[in-house]
């Protein structure tokens, strides 16, 4: 009979010690995961300060409640010139404001003539929440709203994203060939490849959580092994693209820029490359206001004069002149 109290006793322990180590293999991962979301959440976009669209002398936005494949809500806000001759979406980042900081350059693109759509995407904003990678799908589902209007058929369609956001643009743009241009400013190809560089290569390195390349990946969307490859920007295809960087950047390194459009030159003769001093992570020192910035102004607007050579000069100067803003 002790015999049999003491086998039982000796299961009981095993089992016991088996189920504490299973917790705490389940609290080490939950604890990563909850370190990596930290890190990130330090820089979720900040609603703190939201710009009105009329500040700018711009005409109050369209709000679009749209749904990407998924399901999922995308919030995304419209400004339409009375004759369009192309269309930016601007995707808002991690570590920045809300889309609406976006309405300095929305002013200039409609003085231009381009409609401008506003945009935070899933996993950084009031968007519904998702993986990593699927933010792509987000800046389709404007894309497919783009589609159905027939003032925008035949126009070139520019993505335009800062940091985490110009990784979105860089993406969507590769896996989309309704885009016809992107202009990405402090941005990388991925987060993942990001933070393996920063491991492994970038002087100097930047904090990050006690986690792996692998531990990111698995808090990514499923195909995110594949999609996070630098050798996937040969999805460029020889479109023009404008990256921007600076030489002091303290969350995204310069060398990882100089790496990465290194491998965009392989893939496309149209890159077109803006470098500034400092630490600059909006490149543009008044990022609300873009036209005070003579030469991001300028480098910006000439990239997108050369995206729609059809329209003569005349025509923005038109444009600027009768519009009322």
């Amino acid at each position: 009979m002790k015999l049999k109290y003491i086998i039982l006793l000796f299961f009981s322990l095993m089992s016991l010690s088996a189920g504490a180590q299973s917790i705490m293999i389940d609290d080490d991962i939950a604890d990563k995961e909850l370190q990596i979301e930290r890190c990130l959440q330090q820089m979720d976009v900040d609603y703190s300060t939201k710009y009105d669209a009329r500040q700018f002398g711009l005409p109050a936005p369209d709000s679009l409640n749209l749904r990407n494949q998924y399901g999922n809500e995308v919030i995304a806000y419209e400004i339409c010139p009375a004759i369009p001759v192309g269309i930016v979406i601007c995707i808002s980042g991690r570590d920045a404001p809300s889309a609406s900081a976006y309405y300095g350059h929305a002013m200039e693109f409609y003085k231009l003539g381009y409609a401008t759509f506003t945009m935070d995407v899933s996993n950084h904003s009031k968007t519904d929440d998702s993986k990593r990678y699927e933010e792509i799908k987000d800046v389709q589902a404007v894309i497919d709203y783009i589609k159905t209007k027939t003032d925008y058929i035949n126009l070139p369609i520019v993505v335009m994203g800062v940091a985490m956001g110009g990784t979105v643009a860089i993406r969507s743009m590769i896996e989309s060939y309704d885009i016809n241009a992107a202009i990405s400013l402090s941005a990388y190809s991925s987060f993942e490849d990001y933070f393996a560089f920063n491991h492994n290569e970038a002087d100097p390195k930047y904090d990050f959580p006690n986690a792996s390349v692998k531990d990111i990946e698995d808090m990514s969307a499923a195909d995110s092994i594949t999609l996070s490859k630098l050798c996937s920007v040969k999805g460029i295809d020889q479109r023009p693209i404008l990256l921007m960087q600076s030489k002091k950047d303290k969350i995204v390194p310069y060398a990882y820029f100089t790496r990465l459009s290194k491998e965009m030159r392989k893939y496309t003769n149209e890159l077109v490359s803006f470098v500034v001093e400092g630490d600059e992570h909006y490149i543009c020192r008044d990022f609300i206001n873009p036209s005070s910035d003579k030469a991001y102004f300028e480098t910006l607007t000439a990239f997108l004069k050369r995206i729609t050579p059809s329209v003569p000069l005349s025509a923005y100067r038109k444009l600027e002149d009768t519009q009322e803003i």
